[in-house]
């Protein structure tokens, strides 16, 4: 295994602090064998950390991009199931492909033409599959073997610990790094107004909503309060909110009693109820009581 040390930066817990130590890194070529060091402008190397989390065991592997001699720079964090989707080479996956295809024949000895082609096509499409899912995970790192021309790329995002890692190795990019920093932090700054923007804009609309609905609502209340003024019915739930409303005292067991049990209701003895089969007819004396209130209050409002 092929090891070396280096002074590694990278960004601290608080996501925005550079910081910088010597690890003992391994070559990414013996963990990924995808990965050729051998020509590579910045060669890749990894850390592998484990965490026990006392049920399992958390592993994932930091990867870093050599700059010189002796200084890295740290590129990304890979999870254990991630690098087993990156790690397969062509032949390992069409043999394992072969050895599903094989399983299945002796699993499946009589089998019809028509089953065994299809099986055989999902066998197939799931080979390729993992092939392009895996190529699709390792062109970041392959990007990362020429490290100074992918931060230098339009897409990339120039990190604080690469500018302090470029400038303990003097490198000649060094200027047009934090050029592009710069210019991404302005673009992120704009891009999180924008969102706080957008964000405030939807609390408003939804304000705006909520009041509409309760202007709405109260005319809703106003008319039925009206017909209730009237002597005609009106929902149990409306003789709660009037009582609210005008500030009329109402028993808890009346509330539940009104909004569940009561249809209509009107200020003169009369109400329609859901009657529940096996259950007894429900007390509605409250309920009486407190639309003849409500009643006799509107009369004088």
């Amino acid at each position: 295994m092929t090891t070396k040390k280096f002074w590694c930066h990278y960004i601290g817990n608080d996501g925005n602090t550079p910081k910088r130590r010597n690890i003992e890194l391994t070559n990414l070529s013996e963990l990924l064998p995808n990965i050729g060091n051998e020509k590579a402008k910045t060669p890749l190397w990894y850390e592998r950390e484990e965490e026990d989390e006392g049920y399992r065991t958390y592993v994932q592997y930091f990867l870093y991009a050599q700059l010189s001699d002796k200084v890295a720079a740290m590129i990304t964090v890979v999870s254990a199931s991630l690098l087993e989707r990156m790690q397969p080479t062509d032949a390992e996956i069409e043999a394992d492909g072969q050895m599903r295809w094989q399983k299945f024949l002796t699993e499946h000895p009589d089998a019809s033409d028509d089953y065994k082609a299809k099986e055989r096509k999902w066998n197939e499409e799931n080979m390729e599959g993992r092939k392009k899912d895996r190529d699709n995970l390792l062109a970041r790192l392959k990007l990362a073997i020429d490290y100074d021309n992918y931060l230098l790329s339009v897409s990339s995002w120039v990190k604080c610990s690469d500018i302090r890692a470029y400038e303990e190795v003097q490198s000649p990019i060094l200027s047009g790094l934090k050029e592009l920093r710069a210019m991404g932090l302005e673009r992120r700054e704009e891009e999180q107004r924008k969102r706080k923007e957008a964000a405030a804009k939807a609390r408003e609309e939804e304000a705006r909503k909520r009041a509409e609905e309760e202007r709405q609502e109260q005319e809703r209340l106003t008319q039925e309060a009206e017909k209730f003024k009237n002597g005609e019915s009106i929902a149990g739930c409306d003789v709660v909110d009037l009582c609210r409303r005008y500030g009329i005292a109402i028993h808890l067991r009346t509330v539940h009693n009104l909004q569940q049990v009561i249809a209509n209701i009107n200020g003169k003895g009369s109400c329609q109820y859901y009657r529940t089969r096996g259950k007894r007819r429900p007390q509605l004396d409250g309920c009486y009581k407190t639309a003849t209130e409500l009643y006799n209050y509107l009369q004088t409002a």
